[in-house]
């Protein structure tokens, strides 16, 4: 076996085999639905995407908002009753708080902290199925949400395993240092994106993609954090005014639903803007376009 190597030429030396060429229709053309050259461009694709998703993708995110919601809300109840019972107990000169009012506060606080663990891989096999959502309307095949299940069933467990290690990863970098933890984060934000469209690669490939031009991937990245953190700020200050004005347990639990309003829209237009941010940076480190993501490039025939 020549391992590649062309056959001997007439002196009897091997000469690498040369790639076969690329079909013209592998090329992004300016009309790409996922590659775009400007920063408008993906702006405008990641729309056009959203308005052809949204649809299946709001079912998706809000069938997987009830089980997400039955576990935060009854921590954040937890957490709230704590914290008052605390505070009260601190306001008290007469008797300090003990031990056993610290300790039910940390319970607490372990509760919503684990609820939030199990949401985060959740959301993660949401994600998984929101993006092949994109891809098939992408490659102009049915938005079929059965299609998405089945891919997110497939490759969940994948998407999971790496995410973990991407957050193993993320608090090392904050340990470090703030700057590290950006980075980090900022090269990791397209990981689920990777992990579901490409077999076999995850956190090094993430990397790899950021690195290809690394100004335009700072662009798109930083403007979703600047989408993200800004929709969480206002919702967040909207559901602190209804939690101070209901008060109690009640005004604790309008909070949490409130909140789970943030994920029914980060679900349809986030994912949206990942994947083709994904599809710029594999576009600018090696050739790539939606036809690549078509059932043809996936199953080429025998």
């Amino acid at each position: 076996m020549n391992q590649g190597w062309a056959e001997l030429d007439g002196n009897g030396h091997y000469w690498p085999a040369q790639p076969p060429a690329i079909p013209p229709s592998y090329y992004a053309m300016p009309d790409d639905p996922l590659v775009s050259p400007s920063y408008e461009g993906w702006w405008a694709r990641a729309g056009a995407l959203a308005k052809k998703i949204w649809k299946p993708a709001l079912k998706l995110n809000a069938v997987a908002l009830l089980p997400l919601l039955a576990l935060t809300v009854p921590a954040n109840v937890m957490l709230t009753t704590e914290q008052r019972e605390l505070q009260a107990a601190t306001l008290n000169q007469t008797d300090p708080p003990g031990l056993s009012a610290l300790s039910g506060f940390m319970t607490a606080i372990g509760w919503l902290l684990a609820a939030t663990l199990v949401a985060a891989l959740v959301s993660a096999v949401v994600t998984s199925a929101t993006v092949r959502l994109v891809v098939l309307a992408a490659t102009g095949q049915p938005v079929s949400l059965r299609e998405a299940l089945r891919t997110a069933l497939r490759r969940g467990p994948a998407v999971i395993g790496w995410q973990i290690l991407g957050g193993f990863l993320g608090v090392l970098a904050l340990l470090a240092c703030f700057l590290p933890i950006l980075y980090v984060g900022a090269a990791l934000m397209i990981l689920p994106v990777v992990v579901t469209i490409e077999r076999g690669v995850g956190i090094g490939r993430s990397f790899s993609l950021f690195h290809a031009d690394i100004g335009a991937s700072l662009a798109r990245i930083g403007s979703i954090w600047a989408v993200t953190i800004g929709a969480s700020m206002v919702l967040a200050s909207i559901g602190a005014a209804l939690e101070l004005t209901i008060g109690g347990t009640p005004g604790a639990v309008v909070s949490s639903l409130w909140s789970g309003l943030y994920y029914l829209v980060a679900g349809i237009y986030i994912t949206p803007l990942l994947v083709t941010a994904y599809a710029d940076m594999r576009a600018r480190r090696e050739p790539f376009s939606t036809a690549y993501l078509t059932p043809q490039a996936e199953h080429p025939a025998a």
